[in-house]
């Protein structure tokens, strides 16, 4: 125990033995994950009989959460041409799905066994789990769906689409992750793996838009507006040197215009699994050559794929 104070358990996920607790400041909730990372759960658990007093320790961590910064907040005004931007490699299809795919690709989404509940959003897989804490996908999961497939990437590889940069790597992409956004949920700034991914992201909007923002060290912010059913290709630059990340707001400015988010988001990340070194010319962001962006200790220099033991350790 920390405080004296009654902390409120906001949340708990009974299959996955799992709470969030709300503090009344950050000081208080850096004070309890200090004290739990020092104690095994069968030193915290006392009188319990089905946890060893040797079990592993706590999982746990603490974010802090921001309120909606209002209409009159200074923000990156978003524009809805991705050529705009002057980022390489950056192509944003509108209308890419109907509605009634739209509909379809949701509810399918809602058929994958391997789901993971973060503090804010719901995210499931397909072709092979991506691993949070590792930051690369090593465990199979079940397969994608044939109509995803069909109509995402089997539509991407028609003549239309042919000629758009990274639409040949694209093709190869193995890996889904499906996020659910909440009205004011976003996502954090970061570059997709280099050594576990290919040379080519894409993310599909669906139910609601948004406005995803850039940066790069050196270089302003972009933002660039996602209308919903459209297809967002991150390939060359845009893929490996530029941060793509979604603001925490409820409301966003595109164009000069108040533009409000839906209640519900969706978007499907398509990735291909790299099983090698990436050698990109961006090594300031490369963790083949431990760049700084590198968010994993354990790995190796394209010690991703071909060594899977080593991850997670």
């Amino acid at each position: 125990r920390v405080t004296t104070r009654r902390v409120a358990c906001e949340t708990y996920d009974r299959d996955r033995r799992a709470c969030t607790f709300v503090f009344d400041d950050v000081a208080r909730a850096e004070a309890c994950v200090e004290a739990l990372m020092r104690q095994t759960r069968g030193e915290t658990l006392v009188g319990s009989t089905s946890v060893r007093a040797s079990d592993a320790r706590w999982t746990c961590g603490y974010s802090v959460k921001r309120e909606d910064d209002g209409e009159d907040a200074r923000r990156t005004v978003a524009v809805r041409a991705h050529g705009a931007l002057g980022i390489a490699g950056l192509t944003l299809i509108e209308d890419f799905v109907s509605e009634d795919e739209e509909l379809r690709l949701a509810a399918t989404a809602s058929t994958s066994t391997r789901e993971t509940r973060l503090a804010r959003r719901r995210v499931s897989h397909f072709g092979y789990e991506f691993s949070y804490a590792t930051r690369d996908a090593n465990v199979p999961c079940e397969s994608i769906p044939t109509f995803v497939r069909e109509t995402v990437l089997g539509r991407l590889g028609m003549d239309a689409y042919r000629a758009t940069l990274g639409v040949t790597s694209a093709l190869r992409c193995d890996q889904i992750t499906v996020n659910e956004y909440p009205r004011g949920v976003g996502l954090a700034p970061h570059v997709d793996t280099h050594s576990a991914f290919g040379e080519t992201i894409l993310s599909l909007s669906l139910l609601g838009g948004t406005v995803m923002e850039f940066r790069r060290e050196g270089y302003e912010h972009r933002a660039l507006y996602l209308p919903p059913r459209s297809l967002l290709i991150m390939y060359d630059e845009a893929r490996y040197a530029w941060q793509h990340y979604i603001p925490h707001r409820k409301n966003d400015d595109v164009e000069g215009v108040l533009t409000p988010r839906g209640e519900m988001r969706m978007s499907y990340t398509f990735r291909e699994r790299r099983t090698g070194a990436c050698a990109c010319v961006w090594p300031e962001a490369c963790d083949s050559r431990s760049g700084k962006a590198s968010l994993v200790s354990k790995r190796a220099a394209g010690a991703t794929q071909r060594f899977a033991h080593l991850v997670g350790e």
